[in-house]
């Protein structure tokens, strides 16, 4: 039966967004400037106070806006999250909501009119609207990262897409449901089409309107998580470290802060929808909605106030990015704690692979430790070849492949035919997409074994293998050297004569092509960073064990100052 060939669509789309980056980008510059300060704006509000105090004046704010029951619920949650250590983290988050909203209302109201007025309109905006609801939200992620780098912004602009639809689909909705006695009334007093739509029927709509609002919100807090993977930061970046971590201690407080914000600004949403102010009087509600707009008006001014007052701290700022590996995580805060501990303020942004390099060749981050040549991210550097600086190994004596506890009588990777059974014809493998996981698919089709791979994360993996020691069982799994799982339990590697993984890696650093004359102290710091595989398995070890990143990183830092003295002097 012949078959039909296959549409080359995948290439087609790659070409579009490939002319898109070089003949937009003048555009996505400008949409870039118009969005960080929205976002630095709401950041400047909700931390020019203790959070105390930001969350008492928020409290009051929603009593004007709502009821006294979600006012009390907002000071109560906000110092919950406070008391939990998530206060910045929940501002990031709640910066990127209120921007992402702000920005779908100014887009969604126009469009849900237009819509609502002329039927060509409805026609030609309804599907699309219904492609930007049905597309997987992950899907959002691959252009923002290509058009807008790392960071806030492709963040925002993906959830902008993913939330916008239901402003527009049900301010359209609210303007065709008013009633047509209404509407013939209005036009027999005369009534202009512009006094009509203000005067008639966009108030008489306004609870659809804002049952819109209310659901664009809480699908912009939904991406919160998913735009984490690209360095938005925020809670999302809390709950993705927990996940990938198997801390699902950290995770519920994570979630639970997501939460408190989703009900505070759902039920504010709703009382503003619904007109639920509890005055007795118009001129009492009046007076609210007075008090309401001068309580607003002075927050902007401090908001704006304390975005310019701290543009200019004196000190450079460096932005380091990583993958939530336990190798890379160590080195990384390392690396930060050295550099703060210079006078420089450090960013992180913890992403996947791809975007990482994408990062790093935009300039969009200052550089990264955590690049694994020459086998395991070839790709990203041929990609990326004349974009990036090659600053060498910052870690050698890496070893990748398959491990297995040395209780197994397994040695060789040929071993794995004899017995697949008793590994239950699995291999456990790390994060989908990951280079190794494709290295041990061919290892698993060049040896001709009876098994399959099962991808995971890293968290997962030396979970799992954690639970198979503890119990005497025997189970193979994807493993790299540093790692602090060798230093846990007896391990060993399976001899691969067919050398599927390739030689030993080295860990390198990359940094930006105009790192060098932009901050040559930290381009230097950068060059000079190298460390052994105890150092890092020492940090790895210790965050393992319960300590914060932060925490390890420091103490390692404390116990060798002739090693750091040697990269700072």
């Amino acid at each position: 039966m012949m078959s039909l060939p296959k549409i080359p669509l995948d290439q087609w789309v790659d070409r579009v967004v490939d002319w898109l980056q070089v003949n937009l980008a003048p555009l996505f510059a400008i949409i870039t400037a118009l969005i960080e300060p929205m976002v630095g704006f709401f950041q400047s509000v909700l931390t020019a106070a203790p959070p105390v105090i930001t969350a008492l004046v928020l409290a009051v704010l929603v009593y004007l806006a709502s009821r006294f029951s979600i006012a009390l619920l907002t000071f109560l949650g906000c110092l919950l999250i406070d008391n939990l250590g998530y206060w910045d983290a929940s501002v990031e988050t709640i910066a990127l909501v209120l921007t992402a909203t702000l920005l779908s209302i100014v887009i969604g109201l126009p469009l849900g009119i237009l819509t609502a007025r002329n039927r060509s309109s409805q026609s030609l905006i309804t599907p699309v609207l219904d492609f930007m609801q049905t597309m997987p939200a992950f899907v959002y992620l691959i252009p923002a990262v290509f058009f807008f780098a790392l960071g806030a912004v492709p963040g925002i602009i993906a959830s902008i897409i993913f939330s916008m639809p239901p402003t527009i689909r049900l301010t359209s909705l609210g303007i065709r449901q008013v009633s047509a006695d209404l509407i013939e009334a209005a036009d027999a007093f005369g009534s202009t089409s512009t006094q009509k739509l203000f005067k008639v029927q966009l108030p008489l709509a306004k609870p659809t309107i804002m049952a819109g609002i209310n659901q664009t919100i809480m699908l912009s807090l939904s991406m919160v998580v998913i735009a984490s993977m690209i360095g938005a930061g925020g809670l999302g970046t809390v709950v993705l470290q927990a996940i990938t971590r198997l801390e699902v201690g950290r995770g519920f407080e994570g979630g639970l802060c997501i939460v408190i914000i989703a009900i505070v600004l759902d039920r504010v949403t709703q009382s503003l929808g619904q007109g639920r102010q509890k005055v007795k009087s118009h001129k009492g509600k009046g007076s609210r909605r007075g008090w309401l707009l001068l309580a607003i008006l002075l927050i902007a001014s401090v908001g704006v106030t304390t975005l310019f007052t701290s543009q200019d701290t004196g000190k450079e700022r460096v932005t380091l990015t990583y993958v939530n590996w336990d190798s890379e995580v160590a080195s990384t805060h390392v690396l930060k704690k050295v550099l703060e501990d210079q006078g420089f303020q450090v960013k992180l942004q913890e992403v996947d692979v791809g975007p990482m390099f994408a990062g790093v060749a935009s300039g969009d981050a200052d550089g990264t430790v955590a690049a694994w040549l020459p086998v395991q991210h070839r790709n990203y550097m041929e990609k990326y070849k004349g974009q990036v600086e090659d600053l060498g190994p910052n870690l050698k004596g890496t070893r990748l492949g398959l491990v297995v506890p040395r209780y197994v009588k397994a040695n060789s990777v040929y071993d794995l035919k004899k017995d697949a059974a008793q590994f239950d014809h699995q291999i456990i493998g790390i994060e989908a997409g990951a280079n190794m996981n494709k290295q041990t698919e061919k290892l698993i089709k060049d040896y001709d074994l009876d098994m399959e791979l099962v991808e995971s994360s890293s968290a997962a993996m030396a979970s799992t293998l954690a639970k198979a020691v503890k119990e005497k069982k025997p189970i193979v799994v994807t493993g790299w050297q540093p790692h602090w799982k060798f230093a846990r339990f007896q391990l060993k590697f399976l001899d691969d004569p067919k050398k599927e993984f390739g030689q030993s890696e080295e860990i390198h650093t990359i940094v930006s092509k105009d790192l060098k004359e932009k901050n040559p102290e930290a381009y230097q710091i950068m060059d000079r960073f190298h460390w052994t595989p105890g150092d890092m398995e020492e940090v790895m070890l210790m965050i393992q064990e319960g300590k914060e990143p932060e925490q390890a990183a420091a103490a390692w830092v404390e116990k060798n100052k002739d090693k750091v003295k040697k990269w700072t002097q």
